[in-house]
């Protein structure tokens, strides 16, 4: 069930949580607590935390997953089911630039995957602060260039928390470069500010178990290297948005980057770009990485699917 709270685009989820809902959330955010939650780790410590919290639920059967070389990034092509392999979903992963990897994030592709009857294509771009921006500006327009060979306009760019930001970044440098575009993007919980000047820093810092003002600070110091934050590839709320492909925005009600979705969404409608954007009652951030155990993580991999699949056939339709 949907509610609509505005006439722009924009709907929440129900605000009414069952009680599988409210389990879910309290073991979504038990695991996110161990891995972030107890101070000062080293980052090969959290990279290898976080690819075992996604690994956990392991992956579903007859799902089949590929190496292959986009466009010179190492890269897994994740597919579960029968797929239609004309088209793909390019997943540009999270982690705040500095952990999360292709290797994590299979099951989470694969539950993606299955939805949308699509590969999902999940590159392992560069991260800080081995390689700080633009190395994992550059890997994403190196595997857009790559998608856009392999499928025309039939694919979507896709990410979650620092890979959502990375994929609106690089839309942005894709239209000013004037490379090939997707047929549609989304954006699930983007961090898209990396000044981190939002008010819902402050609303719900106590309520966030990922992110916080100060891990944003930090991993900015690691990823832009000296880099002015303000800059739109690496802050994309600051740029601009005419002639952006339809774009699905997606947060959490009680997160702490839920005004760098509502700025985003609200940019990209004045500049006259299509955009929708969901709110989630009742989830954490990024919360598609529990779709294996969160009744609303598998509506939102539903969500998702739908608006891939549908932006793929008008593709299609338009014969682009």
């Amino acid at each position: 069930m949907w509610e609509v709270v505005s006439e722009m685009g924009s709907s929440l989820i129900e605000e009414y949580l069952s009680d599988a809902d409210r389990e879910a959330l309290a073991r979504a955010e038990g695991d996110l607590g161990r891995v972030f939650g107890d101070g000062r780790v080293s980052v090969p410590e959290l990279r290898a935390r976080l690819d075992e919290m996604m690994l956990a639920p392991g992956l579903p059967d007859g799902t089949a997953v590929t190496e292959l070389d986009a466009g010179g990034v190492p890269t897994l092509r994740v597919e579960t089911g029968s797929v239609d392999d004309s088209a793909a979903i390019v997943w540009l992963h999270g982690g705040g630039y500095l952990i999360g990897s292709a290797h994590g994030y299979r099951a989470m592709a694969a539950a993606v995957s299955a939805a949308s009857g699509h590969p999902v294509v999940v590159p392992d771009y560069r991260r800080a602060p081995e390689n700080p921006y633009p190395a994992a500006l550059q890997d994403a327009q190196a595997v857009m260039n790559w998608a856009a060979q392999a499928y025309g306009d039939r694919w979507v760019l896709a990410g979650d928390s620092a890979g959502g930001g990375l994929t609106m970044a690089s839309l942005i440098r894709a239209r000013d470069a004037a490379t090939p575009m997707p047929a549609g993007a989304v954006l699930v919980s983007p961090l898209a500010d990396l000044t981190a000047s939002g008010a819902s820093f402050d609303t719900y810092a106590a309520e966030d178990m990922a992110i916080s003002r100060r891990s944003v600070k930090h991993l900015a110091y690691a990823y832009l290297n000296g880099h002015d934050p303000g800059d739109p590839h690496v802050s994309p709320i600051f740029g601009t948005f005419d002639r952006m492909p339809p774009t699905l925005i997606m947060a959490s009600d009680r997160e702490v980057l839920l005004d760098d979705a509502r700025t985003l969404h609200a940019a990209m409608q004045r500049d006259g770009s299509p955009s929708t954007l969901s709110v989630y009652a009742g989830v954490c951030h990024a919360w598609t990485m529990f779709a294996s155990y969160m009744p609303r993580a598998r509506r939102a991999v539903d969500e998702i699917s739908v608006f891939a699949r549908a932006a793929i056939d008008a593709a299609r339709t338009e014969g682009r």
